[in-house]
């Protein structure tokens, strides 16, 4: 590792964001953390200090702010947070994950926003910065091989991804882009305090197992739903302790800088695997995958009904199979082994989600 770097991190009360100011500090950097609530400020603290971080008493810095207003606030911020000025990178791990347009404008509110007023703050101070975005910036890709290039833009399946596609585009050529794909809980504890993406599945099977009540019923194992994807197209989910250890090893190599990096895995599981899984975890039956472009089948009975309800959910959650192409991060970090995604681990994964009544509890 070169010498200790002095970061401000954004977003770093998100999921995401704990593990990357967990593993900075874990290596010795020095961390100014951008936050608005100091609830979730609370919960992180307690979620380090239960790591035992940090281990510095000056490794640790806070900044209440909106990162909205990073390039306008930036002098005040450093009047009130002591040695701010010294900061010379920058991880910007903050963004909303909704996939559809709110009132408030979100999510390109706060992601083209964000990346628009740091880029401002750029052009007057030095800094290094590394973005974090997301590997479906591709867009809608069935099967094919994607690079760690800048992509031009695509038919994008919701929101979220055009604004990190529009966020990368006012950044090409000034940061680094670590693009992770869909996020999982931690890959031995399965810790997770944000539970979409790849887990809407699971939630929509769980409720469905509940609504059904009896275990025995044969009309769960009826359910004739036919689902329009490829069985054996892949979601690539990849586990947050990894992408966290793989953006602080690469971002501390200024080799890396400006690069593109896929934080996928080289290994995901395909829907017909995750389902049946999922069957036979919910007790559940007569779900399968007949092809992308299929008719969709309409319900025969009340819980047909119920069942294509729930699965309508999660459709789209299969509707895009692109293969990462992972060779800068695999020559990054040939360390990092990516932790497999096995039965005994999704299952963790659902047995912490329902422990946490799926972020409710």
């Amino acid at each position: 590792m070169s010498q200790s770097l002095n970061v401000l991190l954004t977003g770093g009360t998100g999921f995401l964001g704990e593990y990357l100011m967990a593993e900075l500090l874990e290596r010795g950097h020095n961390v100014w953390a951008l936050f608005r609530s100091d609830s979730k400020k609370l919960d992180t603290i307690r979620f380090l200090g239960s790591l035992g971080l940090p281990r510095s008493a000056n490794s640790l810095h806070w900044v209440k702010g909106e990162i909205l207003d990073i390039d306008e606030h930036w002098e005040n911020w450093c009047k009130e947070s002591e040695n701010l000025e010294n900061v010379d990178t920058v991880i910007h791990s903050a963004a909303s994950t909704r996939l559809h347009m709110d009132e408030c404008g979100d999510p390109l509110r706060t992601n083209l926003g964000s990346a628009q007023a740091l880029k401002k703050l750029y052009l007057r101070k030095p800094l290094t910065v590394h973005i974090i975005s997301t590997a479906y910036v591709c867009g809608l890709v069935q099967g094919e091989i994607v690079k760690e290039v800048n992509h031009p833009r695509g038919d994008f399946l919701n929101v979220y991804e055009e604004s990190k596609w529009e966020s990368e585009n006012i950044w090409q050529g000034h940061a680094t882009f670590l693009r992770p794909s869909i996020i999982l809980g931690h890959s031995e504890t399965a810790r997770c305090t944000s539970f979409s993406g790849w887990y809407i599945l699971f939630q929509a099977a769980h409720l469905l197992d509940r609504l059904m009540q009896d275990p025995s019923s044969r009309e769960r194992f009826e359910l004739g739903i036919d689902i329009p994807a490829e069985p054996l197209a892949t979601t690539n989910v990849i586990p947050v302790d990894y992408v966290a250890k793989s953006v602080i090893r690469i971002i501390e190599n200024p080799a890396n800088h400006k690069k593109i990096f896929h934080l996928t895995h080289p290994d995901p599981p395909n829907h017909e695997w995750t389902l049946d899984l999922v069957c036979r975890r919910f007790n559940l039956g007569g779900l399968k995958f007949v092809g992308a472009g299929a008719p969709f089948m309409q319900p025969r009975n009340r819980i047909e009904r119920m069942a294509w309800r729930q699965m309508q959910t999660i459709l789209l959650h299969f509707a895009n199979n692109p293969i990462f192409d992972r060779t800068n991060t695999s020559h990054a970090v040939p360390e990092l082994a990516v932790p497999p995604i096995t039965e005994d681990f999704v299952n963790r994964l659902i047995d912490y989600a329902i422990e946490k009544d799926w972020g409710l509890a």
